[in-house]
Formats: structure tokens, sequence, C-alpha cells
């Protein structure tokens, strides 16, 4: 509910259509699919959906590049990672959820680089917990559409 009655201020209730006269466009998609929504996995259609692939050219460069490669492998597909970024103390912060609404039991992140440390975080980063890890792997449970956010030292290069 607002403070005041029907609105964010005194003056203005969220039904004033602070949008009249301008144009409003929005995407969507149908995704049609067997069983239900979680057999289906259509959370992972929506997510590809908002994050579509940007493809770069680059020029030829000497190497050799794995058949397969990912910085994070994630155990079960109805886990989600919505953010990998640099975090305080060049630390990497990982957000990630479950997305069937079902708790799902030793889910594993398995990191390309050598991880120094792990801790749960709050959503606002702050450390909550340490937590163990073992060969590049960290290992926990999740809640039904539980989020959670890691704090991963890893060795630099």
């Amino acid at each position: 509910d607002y403070a005041y009655l029907g609105g964010y201020e005194r003056w203005m209730t969220s039904d004033t259509g602070l949008q009249i006269g301008k144009t409003l466009s929005f995407d969507y998609a149908l995704v049609p699919h067997e069983e239900d929504w979680k057999k289906a996995e259509i959370y992972r259609d929506g997510q590809e959906f908002i994050n579509p692939l940007i493809c770069h050219k680059s020029s030829v460069h000497k190497g050799r590049l794995p058949q397969n490669w990912s910085m994070l492998e994630v155990s079960h597909p109805n886990v989600i990672v919505t953010a990998v970024k640099p975090g305080p103390g060049g630390s990497a912060i990982v957000r990630l959820y479950e997305a069937s609404g079902n708790a799902t039991a030793g889910v594993t992140i398995k990191c390309r680089t050598t991880i120094k440390s792990v801790h749960e975080a709050d959503l606002l980063e702050d450390t909550v917990r340490a937590l163990k890890f073992d060969r590049n792997s960290v290992r926990f449970d999740l809640g039904p559409f539980e989020i959670k956010t890691l704090r991963l030292q890893l060795k630099t290069v």
C-alpha cells in the first residue's frame, strides 16, 4: 500500500495516467510447448528473448579453442545465472535463481579459473557466510524461486 491513499504523493494517484499522450511499445513472444511451463523450461526462452545473443566478428588470430567452453558451468537447467560482474576487492559477483518453483538440492557451479574463496552474499553484495568449495566448484541448495548471490575470490593471472 502507498503511504497516502491512492498514490505516491498526496496530489498524485497511480491511475493519473502519467503516460497519457505518449506512444508506448513493448515486445512479446508466443512460445508453443507441450506439458506445463516448468517441463517446457519456458523461463529459458524468456531469458533468451530479453537477452539476445550478440555476436562480434573478430580477425583471424593464432590459438586453439576447445569445442566447448564456459566461464561457469551450472549443474541444473532450472538454475539461471542473471549476473556475473566485478565485485569489491577484486571479487566476482555471481547472481542466480531457481526458475521452476522447485527446491533444488546439490546445485554445483564450476569455474574455469582457480577459486580462492566463496562467500554467500545478500542482494546488496555484503558477505553473509563462507561456503565450502572443492576443485573450483561450489555446491549449495536452492529453495523454490530463491535468489542467491555468490562472491567469488578468483586467482588472477
